[in-house]
């Protein structure tokens, strides 16, 4: 008989924000020795700044490159751009201005070289937000599931351990991403409405996802009209902030490309997109989807390619999908258990049903959204940084508290769902960090 161990809010709360930096730490040291002993793979057709070639040959710079330089890899080369740079390419729109945004403003304090700033600040930057990260996943996960302490600790090891690990500590918005994810979402709980909509408007600055997350507000302002005969403006309006400031950067790419004005761009990278047949901001003539198109979806589609409904279903595509197959089907099976196993006519609208009905929507919605209709191997890090419902259906297969710094057979492993699922998170986090680290394509 299993022996019962009783846990403690504060305690394990603790615990998750030491576990949360231990895996940075562990990240950090799987991506120096798999860049130090495995040489990179000469990816084609990859977007590499044109600032590489301004490099930093101190011996601070040398040093930082040394350790941390297998994180620029992949997107970093687009967010290393856009800091130094700006919009100065139409490709570089896909990228929303937060995360870099607040790199430049953190490295403007650091002196030296900038490619040194950003590689050092951006990587200090995520590993300090993921904690956070890790805490707002628990704190919301208690709220929503009635201070389930349980659920909650196991939910925030997974996610401290969780597949797409290492675009959580290089250059990429996914950390930054979950931390006003999370908490966006648990002050939604909270009926805090102003900080979930400042939260999630930072979250439409980071990435186009992050319009989805007005839904929640939405959707409180329903529940609260059903439940309490209240219509509460404010969702509405904290909503509406959410779509102004995806909409600014919209408004932004208009102004950039589509005004003629005079710009100046140093030699190098005019140069660079000559060679690559990229579109700048010039005073000659404006792109065709100007007034047409939103910037953002007319980018997506033309540098990356099937895009759209079923386009990406080619056979060669068939690695990309058993990529992504875990987390697709761990989340689509949880979603459809729960329709099947509650009673969803009313929606999740009365005082009565469970509030986690908005979460799986969310989540099985965004899934099937991967499924079809974009680059399917982005499904794990893109859900991994959207909803907490991955770590909840994932941790629903653990009955004690897990550890991934003190695992022992009996105490991990309960039935083959948990050993399948404790081998898929952590050979992700381990094989995925060597392949990221020299560009080998992974999520």
């Amino acid at each position: 008989m299993s022996k019962t161990v009783r846990l403690d809010a504060t305690s394990c709360r603790n615990a998750v924000w030491r576990m949360a930096a231990y895996s940075r730490l562990a990240v950090l040291v799987v991506q120096y020795l798999s860049n130090a002993l495995i040489s990179d793979h000469q990816a084609r057709d990859v977007f590499i700044s044109p600032c590489l070639g301004d490099g930093d040959d101190t011996v601070v710079g040398r040093v930082v490159t040394h350790f941390l330089g297998g994180f620029l890899r992949w997107d970093a080369q687009y967010f290393l751009h856009v800091y130094r740079y700006g919009y100065t390419y139409e490709n570089a729109l896909a990228f929303f201005p937060a995360f870099p945004g607040a790199v430049r403003l953190l490295a403007a304090i650091v002196p030296g070289h900038p490619n040194t700033a950003f590689l050092a600040v951006s990587i200090a930057l995520n590993n300090v937000v993921f904690v956070f990260a890790a805490l707002a996943l628990y704190d919301l996960t208690l709220r929503v599931h009635d201070n389930d302490v349980r659920t909650a600790y196991n939910s925030a090891v997974l996610f401290c351990f969780n597949p797409a690990s290492v675009f959580f500590s290089a250059p990429y918005s996914e950390s930054l991403f979950a931390l006003t994810t999370f908490y966006g979402m648990y002050h939604v709980q909270r009926d805090s409405v102003w900080k979930s909509a400042l939260c999630f408007g930072c979250c439409a600055l980071n990435r186009s996802n992050g319009l989805l997350n007005s839904g929640y507000l939405l959707y409180s302002a329903v529940r609260t009209a059903v439940t309490k005969r209240i219509l509460l403006f404010k969702f509405v309006l904290g909503s509406c902030l959410v779509f102004a400031c995806f909409g600014s950067f919209q408004l932004y790419g208009y102004y950039k490309f589509c005004t003629l004005r005079g710009h100046y761009f140093e030699p190098k990278i005019v140069d660079y997109a000559r060679a690559n047949n990229l579109v700048m901001p010039n005073n000659h003539t404006v792109p065709l989807w100007c007034g047409v198109r939103l910037p953002y979806s007319y980018v997506q589609e033309k540098y990356w390619q099937n895009i759209g409904f079923l386009n990406y279903y080619q056979f060669k595509q068939i690695p990309n999908f058993m990529l992504a197959f875990p987390c697709i089907f761990l989340l689509l099976n949880h979603g459809f258990k729960y329709f099947y196993n509650n009673n969803i006519m009313y929606l999740g609208l009365r005082d009565r049903d469970k509030p986690d009905f908005v979460y799986v929507v969310h989540s099985t919605v965004l899934t099937l959204f991967c499924l079809f209709c974009i680059h399917v191997q982005v499904t794990t890090r893109m859900l991994a940084s959207s909803s907490p419902v991955f770590y909840w259906a994932c941790g629903s297969y653990f009955q004690f508290p897990l550890n991934f710094n003190r695992i022992t057979y009996r105490r991990v492993y309960n039935d083959f769902k948990s050993r399948l699922v404790v081998l898929y998170f952590l050979a992700y986090f381990v094989v995925g960090t060597a392949l990221f680290v020299n560009f080998l394509p992974f999520t």
